[in-house]
């Protein structure tokens, strides 16, 4: 037969408890409450029962105050048509680092010269100042480093490897050429320069998956050896096979003002910044007018 719902047998108070101690007792109950459970309902004892500790749960994944995250998975998730000048607002969904614009959003790049894959990087994430980007600089080119050089004739471009070396105090860079060769034919009738050194992984030599180079742009002015600056910048150029009597016979010097140095990191990307920073060579002081004139007359 059912028993009536005023059932008088002892109950265990530790249920009740349960239901009215709220969540952190259900975690861990201690010794405290473990002695209040040893009384029933009704004033009758009650064999004391001391719980276990619970099982270490598992840990809430932290919150994240922001947008959303998108394309964690390395699926594409498309976007709007968007110009280069476009700066993504604080409303844009996050995304995993390396990802750029291009692979969600149309970009109608091909405008001009300056609105390039590059700089849209560039203008999305934070930007190193300019002495800190020339201080990245030193310290990839600590010496004489190798690099790979560009020059064009009548729209024929060349590309060939010379060693530069950089004037840390002057901000320019040496090369020393052989005479007569086509690179230094080319920069004398157009003295435009660009060369890039680069260094990271690579398929063959394995290693942390991380890149470094440094992109000079700027103007060659050729130094040749009837030039009171030859032998002094050869001082600079540290030669290493060659005696200064012959260098004077078959070498001439390349004089490189960088305008523009593009130092590519992507170990920035952890930081938030770009791996594109741009060094800019400060503009030259304006000279004073003379006494007695005022500037612009």
């Amino acid at each position: 037969m059912r028993q009536d719902s005023d059932d008088r047998r002892p109950r265990h108070a530790l249920p009740r408890l349960l239901r009215t101690a709220g969540l952190a007792s259900l975690l861990w109950l201690g010794t405290s409450a473990t002695a209040a459970a040893s009384q029933g309902s009704a004033g009758t004892a009650v064999q004391s029962v001391t719980p276990s500790p619970p099982a270490p749960a598992a840990a809430a994944p932290a919150a994240v105050d922001g947008p959303p995250m998108i394309a964690a998975d390395g699926k594409i998730v498309p976007g709007p048509p968007i110009t280069p000048q476009q700066v993504k607002s604080a409303r844009h969904p996050r995304y995993p680092a390396g990802w750029t614009c291009a692979e969600c959003h149309d970009v109608s790049f091909g405008v001009d010269f300056v609105s390039s894959a590059s700089r849209q990087y560039a203008n999305n994430f934070a930007a190193l100042p300019q002495e800190a980007i020339w201080e990245r600089i030193v310290q990839f080119l600590p010496g004489r480093e190798r690099f790979a050089m560009a020059t064009a004739h009548e729209g024929r471009p060349v590309a060939t490897t010379v060693d530069m070396v950089l004037d840390k105090e002057e901000k320019v860079f040496y090369i020393v050429s052989e005479k007569g060769t086509e690179k230094l034919m080319q920069l004398k009738e157009n003295p435009q320069f660009s060369a890039v050194r680069a260094d990271g992984w690579t398929v063959a030599a394995g290693g942390a998956r991380q890149w470094v180079s440094v992109q000079v742009n700027g103007e060659a002015e050729l130094i040749g050896a009837q030039d009171p600056r030859f032998l002094p910048t050869l001082e600079k150029y540290s030669l290493v096979r060659i005696s200064k009597e012959r260098a004077v016979r078959r070498f001439d010097i390349q004089r490189v003002t960088p305008r523009e140095i593009v130092l590519f990191d992507t170990t920035l990307l952890k930081d938030g910044q770009s791996p594109y920073q741009y060094w800019n060579r400060p503009a030259a002081p304006r000279e004073a007018p003379p006494q007695g004139r005022t500037p612009g007359r």
